[in-house]
């Protein structure tokens, strides 16, 4: 199903992406502003906690600081660009942004304390796994932008005209970062979940529900990104896809499920 509603959205924007775009374009919505500042953190959320459970739980504490911090960093710091580039913050003293990253650290290494053994266990598992995937995501996504090089919808709109509109299927554009869309990737983190039902018979038991869930979410992002006009359809609809076959490749992979049997036998042995 997932796969025949994003060829009809292809389809669809094949021949309408930039006529959508025209249409749709409303940067002041204060919605779409907010899930550009916040939107992304799916995909790096995973990394903030498993660095905190290597500090407090593992004999990593330097990695774990390490990684804990950089999430930190990672996301305060590109959400207070965000939204002082839409005009919801004046500057912001770096100061306070050193503040909001040490409180977002702290958060992290107080919630790795909360778990008992064996929550703690499966939660640094799939945080691990979600930093990891975070890792790949970002891989994948950085090759193909350098490749298709497709002109973001509102760079053109500042210059005037869209002479360097090129379609979502032409590699070597005319310079730019809008194909895929990272922002809808890293929405598309919140597929951590699924992953997440092969160890938490909790989210097992809801998988549906849960991929419902995500799929609202992932299009939401998706609409807001072309709403706020930093991409077109076809960015989104590829991102989406290229993540889900990512998470979906690993979980069918051999290795995946050989890290499924190491946990489950270090559970038991406890």
């Amino acid at each position: 199903m997932v796969l025949v509603v994003c060829a009809l959205l292809l389809a669809v924007a094949t021949q309408y992406d930039l006529v959508i775009n025209q249409r749709v374009y409303s940067p002041e919505n204060g919605f779409v502003v907010f899930m550009e500042a916040v939107g992304w953190w799916p995909l790096y959320l995973p990394g903030l906690f498993w660095g905190g459970f290597l500090l407090r739980r593992s004999h990593q504490p330097v990695w774990g600081f390490l990684i804990s911090l950089g999430s930190s960093i990672a996301l305060c710091l590109p959400t207070f660009s965000y939204l002082s580039h839409r005009g919801w913050l004046t500057s912001v003293p770096l100061w306070a942004q050193a503040i909001v990253v040490t409180i977002t650290f702290l958060v992290s290494i107080w919630f790795a304390g909360i778990p008992g053994r064996r929550t703690s266990m499966r939660l640094s598992f799939i945080c691990s796994t979600g930093f990891w995937m975070m890792a790949l995501v970002n891989l994948v996504l950085q090759g193909i932008k350098l490749v298709w090089n497709r002109t973001r919808f509102d760079d053109m709109l500042a210059s005037g005209n869209f002479d360097q509109f090129t379609p979502w299927y032409h590699p070597f554009g005319n310079g730019g970062s809008s194909f895929p869309s990272a922002h809808t990737a890293a929405a598309a983190g919140v597929l951590l979940l699924l992953l997440a039902a092969d160890i938490f018979p909790m989210i097992r038991r809801h998988v549906g529900f849960w991929g419902v869930v995500c799929t609202l979410y992932i299009g939401c992002m998706a609409a807001c990104r072309v709403v706020i006009g930093r991409h077109f359809l076809s960015d989104t609809v590829v991102a989406s896809l290229i993540v889900w076959g990512l998470f979906a490749a690993v979980q069918h992979s051999s290795f995946w499920k050989s890290c499924l049997k190491q946990l489950q036998d270090r559970l038991t042995a406890l």
